[in-house]
């Protein structure tokens, strides 16, 4: 429990600061999306580098590990594919949404600061990241694009140029290049020089608290109140459930009963498969004009929720690592 209290404290009072300061507006109109950047462009893809070129490629490569994953949240997927439309009579953009609302988490402004404490390496949470940004975000993106460029009458011509610029702007993600990077070097076992590692990692460290501070400052936005307030209740419900129950418990039984994860790697494996959705689902939706207020209140919903859901995951399967 000591533990516990020991990991998350930290984090949600350099939440509380963010949003604190958020409300009070101390850093400018601004502030947030500067910041923000800084965590994005900057300090994140030399920490994602450092970490993974620091490693094994076994250790990257655990394919046993990241099946669970991606397993996961591809069942997740399905199970709202399927309510989505049966249910909710959503479809195309609208259902693409919803899918990535439900099984997106927030691993780089949550996941990775906590599973720096709690299992000592922002690992899973990277891998996690890895997953989405190259299978899981392209395709529910491109669904989006092309479904809106059907409704909008665009040509064949101009829906294939829709295409390419989704791959490309997934291609040129600071946080994806950072990725490709540390693989390569881990795969092919480089030895990067000393000075360069520990400038990553001097950047890398200051991502960390920036990030939570960034979080913070993210829940106390009005855009973010605002819309939120509203959304078929239902619906959000069902999400979140989706994200911070069954995505967990089908990780926690390919990991543990199929692949024979040991007991670290299924803590850290459930933890980051309940990470709550990320507020790149209501950006999303804000900028396709779609889904806006449900995934607004998704992620809202989620990730106050995850402040109950995730302790319990880490006293549930223990955090002596």
């Amino acid at each position: 429990m000591e533990h516990v209290v020991g990991v998350f404290a930290p984090v949600f009072a350099i939440t509380l600061v963010g949003f604190i300061c958020g409300r009070l507006k101390l850093l400018g109109p601004a502030g947030p999306t500067v910041l923000s950047r800084f965590v994005f462009y900057v300090a994140m893809p030399p920490l994602f580098f450092s970490t993974l070129a620091k490693r094994d490629f076994s250790e990257i490569a655990h394919w046993g590990y990241l099946a669970s994953y991606a397993l996961a949240i591809l069942i997740g997927g399905i199970a709202f594919l399927i309510i989505g439309r049966k249910v909710f009579r959503e479809k195309g953009a609208k259902l693409s949404l919803g899918i990535f609302t439900a099984i997106n988490g927030n691993a780089g402004y949550l996941g990775i600061p906590i599973c720096l404490y709690a299992f000592g390496t922002p690992l899973p949470a990277i891998l996690a990241t890895l997953v989405h940004m190259i299978f899981v975000d392209p395709i529910l993106i491109t669904w989006i694009e092309l479904d809106l460029a059907r409704e909008n009458g665009a040509p064949a011509s101009s829906i294939v140029s829709k295409v390419g610029q989704v791959f490309l702007v997934v291609l040129k993600n600071p946080l994806l290049l950072g990725n490709f990077a540390g693989v390569a070097v881990a795969a092919l076992g480089l030895q990067i020089p000393e000075t360069v590692l520990r400038t990553c990692d001097l950047l890398g460290h200051g991502a960390i608290p920036a990030a939570i501070f960034t979080l913070g400052l993210t829940l106390s936005e009005k855009d973010v109140e605002t819309a939120a307030s509203g959304g078929d209740t239902r619906e959000i419900a069902v999400v979140s459930l989706i994200k911070l129950a069954l995505i967990p418990l089908i990780a926690f039984g390919f990991g543990r009963f199929v692949f024979g994860l040991d007991d670290a790697q299924v803590a850290s494996l459930v933890f980051v498969a309940a990470l709550p959705s990320p507020k790149n689902a209501f950006i999303l939706a804000q900028r396709y004009g779609v889904y806006v207020r449900r995934a607004a209140m998704t992620v809202f919903v989620t990730t106050v929720a995850s402040a109950i859901t995730l302790p319990m995951i880490l006293l549930a399967l223990g955090t002596d690592f």
